[in-house]
């Protein structure tokens, strides 16, 4: 499966509509059709979805899913950490990620779904997986749960992205609902785990205040490796990183 245009399609479906909208949805049926055909079904009932309306009516049931309903916001840190302090770290993680893959930054968060699955396209596949598993898929539960009693169109966008990366890279992890996120052995994942140290995203290295160093930038700092921390924690570990 051709991965980057097919984050790049579903990055474009989680935008607010335009001209080339129907255009991403008709690309992305034809990629996912062979290899996720369950994926496939979703984008095909919002391409109908696109073809029975006008740009307007699609505008406004995008404005009504994603900017009225805080439990449908399509920014991933706020899923994963709600107004924790942690929840300024990821973005300023995210911010860094897109600068070291010279992503340009929209008017959205950093942590918004279409920078999160362009910094995606850009990792290993390794990276991408522990990524997609420790953060992506958790968050992407709670929102296609929050969507699935609204009728709204975009629950089989968001059903269909969630389905695509579990199929890509959810190896071991088990789709249930966004509450309660579990391995395939049957085990929960511990939610108290420290999920921006808990896959290897750009650092950013506690104790400069400047913000300029990020990943890596500033030599008064040496590389380490990610260890997982407890969330309440983290508030004592990183100094006054955040943004």
């Amino acid at each position: 499966m051709a991965i980057q245009k097919t984050l790049r399609a579903f990055g474009q479906l989680l935008t607010y509509p335009n001209q080339h909208t129907a255009e991403a949805a008709e690309l992305l049926y034809i990629i996912l059709m062979s290899d996720v055909p369950e994926a496939a079904k979703g984008i095909s009932a919002f391409g109908t979805f696109i073809e029975q309306h006008d740009l307007w009516e699609v505008e406004e049931a995008f404005t009504q899913t994603f900017d009225v309903n805080p439990a449908c916001a399509l920014d991933i840190g706020w899923h994963l950490f709600g107004e924790e302090y942690a929840r300024g770290m990821f973005l300023v993680r995210m911010r860094e990620e897109l600068r070291k893959h010279g992503l340009v930054e929209t008017t959205e968060l950093p942590d918004h779904i279409t920078h999160v699955l362009a910094i995606v396209g850009e990792m290993s596949d390794e990276d991408a997986g522990k990524f997609v598993r420790a953060c992506i898929l958790p968050a992407m539960l709670k929102i296609r749960d929050a969507l699935a009693d609204t009728g709204s169109p975009y629950s089989s966008v968001v059903s269909s992205l969630t389905t695509t990366l579990h199929h890509v890279w959810g190896a071991g992890f088990v789709l249930t609902d966004g509450s309660e996120s579990k391995h395939s052995d049957g085990s929960s994942i511990d939610r108290g785990v420290d999920l921006l140290h808990a896959f290897p995203v750009a650092d950013v290295h506690v104790g400069c205040g400047s913000g300029n160093c990020g990943g890596g930038g500033c030599g008064s700092h040496d590389s380490r490796e990610f260890v997982p921390l407890r969330l309440h924690d983290v508030s004592d570990s990183v100094g006054s990183a955040q943004t």
